[in-house]
C-alpha cells in the first residue's frame, strides 16, 4: 500500500511539473507575440499605452519607436477596429478609443505601411483615477487637479468638494480644471474625482484668502446706486461730488473704473437753476437704462425735485427728460432721494428726506407719474435715502437717519424696517411703526468710519451672497464720503444684518466665477 502511495505521489509531482512547464512555455510564447519587433531597431514597436483601461471616446497615448514621419501611412488598430488619430509626433500617438468589443478587451497594434508592430493589451472600462496634487486658488477662480486616469470625457467625470459637485472647465487624462463651489464659511475641503463608479484618493484643498478692505473707492462717491447691466458688469452712479453724476464700472464690486459722467455741462438738467445733482437711482425698464436723480439747492426745501433720464447704454450718454415733479408741485418738502419699485406689474416711486417718506404710482414706462395717482406717506420724518428690497414675502425698507455731511461729526446710520405690503405699515424688529420713526439699526460707526449710510440696491454674487454699497467718512481723512462695500446677511428670523453691525475693514470678497473683459 505504501509503495502504491509513493507511485501516486510521483505521478502527481511529475504531472504538476509538466503542467508548470507548459504554462511557462505558453506564457513565454504569448509574451513573444506581445513584444514582437520591440527589440528590432528597424521596425515599429509599442512601449506603452496610457491608460490601458478606458471607455470608447476616451483618448489614449501610445508611445514607442520607429513610428515614422508620415502620418498618412499609420493605422492604430484595436483588434480589427481602426482608431482615429488626433495627434501624432515621432514616437507618440494620441488616438480615440473605438467601440467596445464583445470580449471587453482588445490587442492594440500599429500598421505602418507593410510593417506591423507588437501587440499591447487594452481593456474597455472606467479608469481608476488618482489625484497627485491641486493648485490653490482664490474663491471663484479655477482649480487645477493634477493626476492620472481622468480620461477626457466630461460626461464620465464628477469632481466633488466636500461632496458638492464642482463645475468642469477642462478634462484631460492628467488634468481636470474646475470652478470650486463656494461652501459657506469653509475655506478648506476634501476633493475627490469619480470616473463612473471608480473613485480617486482624497486630497485636501484650501482657498487662498481673497480679501478686500474698505473703502473700495477712496474718492468721494456719496449716495451710490447700483445696477447689473445686460453685459454682466456692474455700473454705479452717485451724487455729483464728481460733477454731472459719475459712472463707475466693475466686474467684482471691489475694483472700479471711472467711465465718465451721465451728463455734460451742455446736457445737464436745469429745472433748478442753481441745483446740484444728488442721490440718483438706476434701473432697467422696458429695454432702457433709466436714471432718476434729485436736483436740489442746499437748504432749499422747496427748491428741489426729482427728474429722469434714459440711455441705451449703462455707460451713457443719458438724455434728460426733465422733472417728474418738484417739491412745490407735489406738496412734499425735500422731494429728493428717489427709489423706483416694480410691484406686481405696476410701477411706483418712493422718495423723501426728513419730511416724511412718500409713495406714488408711476406710468408703465416709468417716465412720469401715473395720471390721477395720489401720494401716500409710508414712513416718518427721521428718514431719507430709502431703498425697497423684496424678499420672502416682505418689503424691506432700508433708510438712513442722522447727519450725512458733517465730516468727522457725521452721525449717519443705516436702518431698516419691513412690511407685508409695499404701502406699509412698516415695522422695526420690535414691532414699532416706522410712521412713528421706529427702526432697526444695521450699520453704525466704528473707530475707522463714521457717517455710514445711504445704501445702494442689494446685488448677489455667484455664490448667492447679498452685498450693498454705501458711503462712509474715514476718521483718518474725513474730507469726503468714500465708497464702502459689505455683505448683507439674513438671520433666522428673516431680518438683515451686517456682521458686527459696523463697516468691515478687511474680509472675504464677493465671489464671481466669470472673468469679464
Amino acid at each position: 500500500m505504501k509503495k502504491m502511495d509513493k507511485k501516486i505521489k510521483k505521478l502527481i509531482v511529475n504531472g504538476m511539473a509538466s503542467l508548470f512547464i507548459a504554462v511557462l512555455f505558453l506564457g513565454c510564447s504569448d509574451k513573444k507575440i506581445d513584444d514582437l519587433n520591440v527589440g528590432d531597431s528597424s521596425k515599429p514597436g509599442i512601449r506603452a499605452v496610457v491608460p490601458r483601461t478606458a471607455l470608447p471616446g476616451n483618448h489614449v497615448i501610445i508611445s514607442g519607436v520607429n513610428f515614422g514621419d508620415d502620418r498618412s501611412t499609420i493605422k492604430v488598430m484595436f483588434g480589427d477596429q481602426a482608431a482615429e488619430i488626433v495627434n501624432y509626433s515621432s514616437g507618440r500617438i494620441e488616438a480615440v478609443v473605438p467601440a467596445q468589443t464583445e470580449a471587453g478587451y482588445a490587442k492594440i497594434h500599429l500598421e505602418i505601411g507593410e510593417e506591423r508592430s507588437n501587440q499591447y493589451y487594452f481593456t474597455f472600462g472606467f479608469t481608476k483615477p488618482s489625484i497627485d496634487s491641486l493648485t490653490r486658488a482664490y474663491i471663484g477662480e479655477p482649480v487645477d487637479i493634477m493626476g492620472s486616469g481622468f480620461g477626457n470625457l466630461e460626461e464620465n467625470i464628477t469632481v466633488t468638494f466636500d461632496g458638492d459637485t464642482a463645475d468642469l472647465l477642462l478634462v484631460t487624462d492628467t488634468l481636470v480644471r474646475v470652478f470650486s463651489p463656494q461652501l459657506g464659511e469653509r475655506i478648506a475641503m476634501d476633493v475627490r474625482v469619480d470616473i463612473g463608479t471608480n473613485q480617486s484618493n482624497v486630497r485636501r484643498f484650501s482657498y487662498l484668502d481673497n480679501l478686500y478692505s474698505n473703502p473700495v473707492i477712496a474718492q468721494s462717491l456719496p449716495d451710490p446706486t447700483l445696477i447689473k447691466a445686460e453685459d454682466g458688469f456692474f455700473y454705479l452712479y452717485a451724487t455729483e461730488d464728481i460733477r454731472n453724476i459719475p459712472i463707475m464700472k466693475s466686474s467684482d464690486l471691489v475694483n472700479w473704473e471711472l467711465l465718465g459722467t451721465a451728463f455734460t455741462d451742455a446736457t445737464r438738467p436745469s429745472f433748478e437753476p442753481n441745483g446740484g445733482l444728488w442721490a440718483p437711482d438706476a434701473r432697467y425698464i422696458n429695454g432702457k437704462y433709466v436714471l432718476y436723480y434729485s436736483m436740489s439747492v442746499w437748504g432749499g426745501e422747496w427748491s428741489c425735485g426729482i427728474g429722469v433720464a434714459t440711455a441705451s447704454n449703462p455707460a451713457g450718454p443719458f438724455t434728460d427728460h426733465g422733472p417728474l415733479f418738484r417739491s412745490n408741485e407735489i406738496g412734499v418738502q425735500n422731494s429728493i432721494d428717489p427709489c423706483f419699485i416694480e410691484d406686481n406689474g405696476r410701477n411706483y416711486m418712493m422718495w423723501g428726506s426728513f419730511r416724511g417718506i412718500y409713495l406714488i404710482e408711476m406710468s408703465e414706462d416709468g417716465l412720469s407719474v401715473k395720471e390721477g395717482a395720489e401720494k401716500r406717506q409710508v414712513a416718518g420724518t427721521y428718514f431719507e435715502g430709502v431703498y425697497i428690497h423684496k424678499k420672502d414675502g416682505y418689503y424691506y425698507m432700508f433708510a438712513s437717519i442722522g447727519s450725512c455731511c458733517a465730516g468727522i461729526n457725521s452721525t449717519y446710520q443705516l436702518v431698516v424696517g419691513r412690511s407685508t405690503s409695499l404701502a406699509g405699515p412698516y415695522y422695526n424688529r420690535s414691532g414699532f411703526d416706522m410712521m412713528n420713526n421706529g427702526r432697526t439699526l444695521i450699520i453704525d460707526r466704528n473707530d475707522s468710519f463714521v457717517g455710514n449710510g445711504h445704501c445702494s440696491q442689494i446685488v448677489q454674487d455667484d455664490a448667492g451672497n447679498d452685498w450693498i454699497l454705501y458711503h462712509g467718512v474715514r476718521t483718518s481723512d474725513p474730507s469726503g464720503r468714500v465708497l464702502m462695500l459689505d455683505q448683507i446677511k439674513w438671520g433666522q428670523d428673516g431680518w438683515p444684518y451686517v456682521e458686527g453691525g459696523t463697516p468691515s475693514r478687511a474680509t472675504h470678497a464677493p465671489v464671481f466665477n466669470a472673468r469679464l473683459n
